[in-house]
């Protein structure tokens, strides 16, 4: 009963995260036509709004170094949830829209997602090294998180066409008190006062900072990230270039969010042999695959490249998350993984940037087909470089690369 608890804590967590994705592309179209940002404008707001995703580690050692009522994921969790509620509803509450206060209030939004799933990760990280099954545990989470994506794509599609921005910030106001609730199932002792769990954290964070093989982890997963059609640029390829409804839009997330959920059952049917082959098949296997894009260029074209790409990139991204997952050291699990996490999120922040800044530039003055084109290649680059770093990260083991 106990191992069943922990796969719904899982479950439940990312649920909740997940369908907060229903304000995703409402929230483009918020800072495309309520705020009137161009490309590079919506990317550098993007780039501050996502900020709390680059420095996780912060959180996770708010979560690892100070315990509350002797626990250090439970009472965390549930503080941060409801507060994050508390955000979107005075989002939904301004009269008129305001750059200052959208952003401020989307920072705060995105401090409470990143707490809490830095202390989901933590859970998972603990309890998975335990059983030997980090690997598992990342599939059901980040399978949830896509299956969320069959709603949330064509429903974030469906209210940004159909709904006032104040009904959409308050119906997602809601699914953070879920995140509260899933800290029911957070099966967890007491960690000892804050001197002996401080000094455990420290001993184990010391030792991460000393590790070679870390730091090229850390590296690998931001080369083979740095994709920088993704995110902003592909956005308004799709809404200008190609002239895509928000609905089909939409429902090019929810048929990613399907395709990635297949990826996620694949990856835990893989996790039994190891995973080592896996992220090796994502630079030599996915380098090629993102050369795809020059297809991308139609709406069956990019709906088929839509479903690999969902498909195989989740695949991929839980082989680096699982060998992130087996190096964090005992003691400092949220802070480790969360650094790990944050060099995803900061590879995604910095390519978004660049990505529209250079599409907005490259598309007035060779067209946004070449833009997208050269952008593509970039991130193709960027996957073929990470190659000496999981070699190097996987060099102890006979068995690996």
């Amino acid at each position: 009963m106990r191992r069943d608890r922990i796969y719904l804590f899982f479950a439940i967590n990312y649920f909740a995260q997940g369908m907060g994705g229903l304000a995703y592309e409402p929230v483009s179209y918020y800072l495309k036509d309520a705020l009137g940002l161009r490309p590079a404008q919506a990317a550098a707001f993007v780039a501050w709004m996502t900020l709390p995703l680059t420095i996780k580690p912060l959180f996770g050692l708010l979560t690892d170094f100070l315990p509350w009522a002797g626990k250090r994921r439970g009472p965390h969790l549930i503080a941060v949830s409801l507060l994050t509620s508390l955000a979107w509803l005075l989002l939904a509450g301004l009269k008129a829209p305001h750059y200052g206060a959208a952003l401020a209030l989307l920072i705060f939004v995105n401090v409470g997602f990143v707490l809490s799933d830095v202390v989901c990760d933590g859970v998972m990280v603990e309890r998975g090294k335990e059983r030997g099954t980090t690997g598992l545990f990342q599939a059901v989470q980040i399978g949830t998180l896509y299956a969320t994506l069959i709603v949330t794509g064509f429903g974030g599609g469906w209210l940004a066409q159909h709904a006032s921005y104040r009904k959409i910030f308050i119906l997602v106001a809601l699914f953070p008190v879920l995140t509260a609730l899933s800290a029911l199932w957070v099966d967890e002792s007491g960690v000892g006062d804050l001197k002996e769990t401080a000094s455990r954290g420290w001993k184990g964070l010391s030792g991460m900072f000393r590790d070679t093989k870390a730091w090229a982890v850390a590296l690998g997963i931001f080369l083979w990230s740095f994709t920088p059609f993704l995110g902003t640029a592909q956005f308004y390829y799709q809404s200008e270039a190609l002239g895509l409804t928000p609905i089909f839009i939409g429902g090019l997330a929810t048929a990613g969010g399907m395709a990635g959920m297949l990826g996620a059952a694949v990856f835990a049917r893989l996790t039994g042999g190891g995973t080592d082959k896996v992220a090796r098949a994502s630079i030599w296997l996915g380098a090629p695959l993102s050369l795809l894009y020059l297809f991308y260029r139609g709406p069956l074209s990019i709906v088929i490249l839509t479903l690999l790409f969902s498909l195989s990139g989740v695949v991929f991204r839980l082989a680096w998350m699982d060998l992130a997952a087996k190096s964090c050291p005992d003691g400092a699990e949220a802070t480790v993984f969360a650094a790990y996490m944050a060099v995803f999120n900061i590879a995604a922040s910095a390519s978004n940037t660049l990505g529209g800044a250079l599409y907005e530039r490259l598309a007035s003055s060779h067209g946004a087909y070449a833009a997208m084109a050269l952008l593509s290649f970039v991130g193709t680059a960027g996957t073929l470089s990470a190659w000496p770093c999981l070699r190097f990260a996987l060099r102890d083991d006979a068995a690996r690369a």
